[in-house]
């Protein structure tokens, strides 16, 4: 009875079957535990001493740690040099031992002192040597104690994202989230002051190399972490995507972009999908705060666009494309020709009638009268009797002249003499003047076509291309008839009520691309969404023409000068021809940014535009999705990171023998290495207003992506701030 355990070993621990081999594995922890333990009490001074710089260590890997809390691969300072501080508990002691022996034996006795254990009666005093003796002393103590806490942390096996879970876990984190609006401008008055001090200094040198310096540093706001987030603006340069469902912020991000640009003389053109007024608004807000030239392109304002006006024959028909494509691309390439020989015709031709280059022109002359009407005003300069026509007219005898001569020679000679006489009879001829605008179409052209030789060389060759080539056609108007589409889309364009934005004649405010980008000033393009959605297509064909044709001329003049492209909501109007121009406008200085609702949008145009779009962007902004295939593509888009996959063991023992334990966490478990989404999922998804994830593969480092809190503008009612001089800052971005 005296064996058995009390209460029938209720209140005992139970052995488990791995017990045994778990006690072995521990004892050589306990070992050097014990051992650690007694050098401790031994030293006890140097020991207390060398906690110093222990808790300077560790502070210094704290804030090493707090500084790279974004980089999870990250080694903090204890990691990073344990094995420098393993060499430097090696040369301490070496140096303590030498000390002690050779020169300040009492030094080292006298350090204990200084503690309560100073229990024998002696004859030490503190002197300089116990003050040297400790600081050694410490230091070697202190070295040892940070190499065995950076020991430790290297043998720590915790996951990276176990580390990351317990960062976004926090109270810091949380009360950031919640205040994510008042954390975002955090920093901004201080982003804006150094602005503001620049501006006004007056060594003008000294100016204009400051302001190259701000121009390439944009805040976007507060990252989750709490700290400024800062990028190079040139990193625009290699474009960037904003994918952002309605209600992410997406404007707001769009807003803080254009204002730095207008702060350093960035010229920017915005065109807009579905023509938000807010943007249209803060814009030129904006444009008016940095003293910038603003223009609004929309179906209420007044400002007009010739489409046609810049550029040689091949780029004006790019350009006009989209008005000649249909489902046959027989039919789409003699468009095309004809597009590309009326604007030939049009500069040969261009003065006379008031001709200029002009869709009003392109369509009054896709009509072949009209055509052959200017080659026969040439003509009719040397030759005035170009439609003169010599007529023969026949004059027979009169019936008394007839009946007098039958008399004379007899009934029988009648028939001869009558066919004699018709033999005989004498010609005659009148002129014909023939009216051009009712003649026969046919007959117009040959009667020009015999004149041929009489026009000069450019005008044959455009005759030639218009007509004489097909000749054997059924008819020589062969371009003309199978260009009905065309005729009949710019018909429509011209002809509705945005048809007045085209006409640029005798207008003073007009849309020149080339122009405005010149002069560094802020474009906005938009029209009303709900009602000419197919127009707006058109439309932006137009001007990325004229950007494609801008960006040709500074190839070919070897310069790069940064310009800022906006694409808002571009599904109702993106195609190949954007992607080419992204892939082309890079070294000329094209800053490209598309934003749209949803990838999925851009997936429906086709021709694989999203993989191609993603491909060619290095900077992306995702913004607040609904749609859960968006989310799996975004977290497979910003790719993986290495970790390790942490399991544990569980044990629930009987009774209350594990009273003390926090959890029922075992003291082993196993570990295999794993890939895990450098952005979670689950993150994306629950992204809300003024949260973007922001990943950025155009810089130099590897940076994983993270929250950023977006600021805003600053309010409309600042006061105007000095427009910079232009400099050489940004390769040419705010220089001329």
């Amino acid at each position: 009875m005296q064996n058995e355990p009390l209460f029938g070993g209720f209140f005992q621990k139970k052995e488990s079957p791995n017990n045994q081999q778990a006690k072995q594995e521990e004892s050589r922890y306990k070992q050097l535990l014990t051992l650690a333990i007694m050098i401790g009490v031994f030293l006890y001074p140097f020991f207390f001493v060398g906690v110093i710089p222990l808790l300077i260590a560790r502070y210094i890997d704290k804030k090493d740690r707090a500084d790279h809390v974004q980089d999870i691969d990250y080694q903090s300072f204890l990691k990073r040099y344990n094995g420098v501080f393993i060499g430097l508990s090696s040369v301490f002691i070496l140096i303590n031992i030498a000390l002690f022996i050779l020169v300040i034996p009492r030094g080292y006795f006298s350090c204990y002192l200084l503690f309560p254990l100073n229990w024998f009666t002696n004859a030490l005093t503190f002197s300089w040597q116990t003050i040297l003796a400790l600081f050694v002393g410490g230091l070697g103590m202190g070295s040892i104690q940070i190499a065995y806490a950076g020991f430790l942390a290297k043998r720590k096996v915790v996951s990276k994202e176990a580390e990351q879970q317990k960062i976004l876990n926090s109270k810091a984190y949380k009360k950031r989230k919640e205040n994510k609006f008042k954390e975002s401008q955090n920093f901004t008055n201080d982003y804006e002051k150094k602005y503001e001090l620049v501006t006004q200094m007056t060594d003008i040198a000294l100016k204009n190399e400051q302001l190259e310096v701000l121009a390439k540093v944009f805040l976007l706001g507060t990252d989750e972490y709490g700290y400024p987030y800062e990028m190079d603006f040139e990193e625009f340069n290699q474009h960037a995507l904003i994918p952002a469902t309605t209600g992410s912020g997406k404007t707001t991000l769009i807003q803080v972009i254009i204002e730095h640009a207008a702060k350093f003389n960035i010229p920017v053109i915005l065109i807009d999908g579905k023509g938000a007024k807010d943007t249209l608004n803060t814009m030129k807000e904006i444009a008016d705060k940095y003293n910038q030239t603003f223009h609004a392109f929309t179906d209420t304002a007044d400002m007009r666009y010739n489409p046609v006006k810049k550029g040689n024959d091949i780029s004006v028909r790019d350009k006009l494309v989209s008005l000649a494509e249909t489902e046959s691309s027989y039919y789409t390439m003699a468009s095309k020709a004809l597009l590309q020989v009326t604007v030939q015709l049009l500069d040969e031709f261009s003065g006379e009638h008031g001709i200029e280059r002009s869709l009003p022109f392109m369509q009054t002359y896709l009509l072949p009268r009209n055509v052959l009407d200017l080659f026969a005003g040439r003509l009719l300069v040397d030759n005035p009797r170009l439609f003169e026509i010599e007529v023969e007219v026949s004059a027979g005898k009169s019936k008394a002249k007839a009946k007098e001569t039958d008399l004379e020679e007899g009934v029988k000679d009648l028939g001869k003499k009558i066919k004699k006489d018709e033999e005989n009879a004498k010609k005659e001829t009148k002129i014909v003047l023939l009216d051009p605008k009712t003649m026969a179409l046919e007959d117009y052209y040959f009667l020009l076509r015999r004149h041929m030789e009489d026009m000069s060389e450019n005008e044959q060759k455009l005759f030639m291309r218009l007509f004489v080539r097909y000749e054997h056609k059924d008819n020589p108007f062969y371009l003309y008839s199978v260009s009905e589409a065309l005729q009949t889309n710019i018909n429509m364009l011209l002809d509705s009520e945005l048809g007045k934005l085209f006409d640029t004649k005798g207008q003073s405010e007009k849309l020149d691309v080339h122009d405005m980008m010149t002069n560094h000033e802020l474009t906005y393009v938009s029209l009303n969404g709900l009602i000419y959605s197919e127009f707006i297509t058109m439309l932006a064909q137009f001007l990325v023409g004229d950007i494609n044709y801008y960006l040709s001329e500074l190839y070919e003049k070897d310069q790069h000068k940064p310009f800022l492209a906006i694409f808002d909501e571009p599904a109702s109007y993106l195609n190949k021809n954007f992607i080419d121009m992204v892939n082309k406008g890079r070294g000329a200085g094209l800053y490209a940014i598309f934003s749209p609702q949803t990838m999925a949008d851009i997936d429906a145009l086709g021709e694989k535009l999203k993989e191609r779009l993603v491909g060619n962007v290095n900077t992306f902004f995702v913004g607040k999705t609904n749609e859960k295939d968006e989310v799996s593509y975004w977290a497979e888009t910003f790719g993986t990171y290495s970790d390790i996959d942490v399991t544990e063991m569980t044990e629930q023992e009987a009774g209350y023998s594990d009273a003390g334990k926090t959890d029922w966490t075992g003291g082993r478990g196993t570990k295999r290495n794993v890939d895990r989404f450098k952005f979670n999922p689950n993150r994306i998804r629950d992204l809300r207003k003024g949260e973007f994830v922001v990943y950025r593969t155009a810089a130099e480092v590897h940076e994983y992506p993270r929250t950023v809190y977006i600021r805003k503008p600053l309010p409309s009612d600042e006061k105007e701030v000095t427009k910079p001089p232009k400099t050489e800052g940004l390769k040419g971005a705010v220089n001329d």
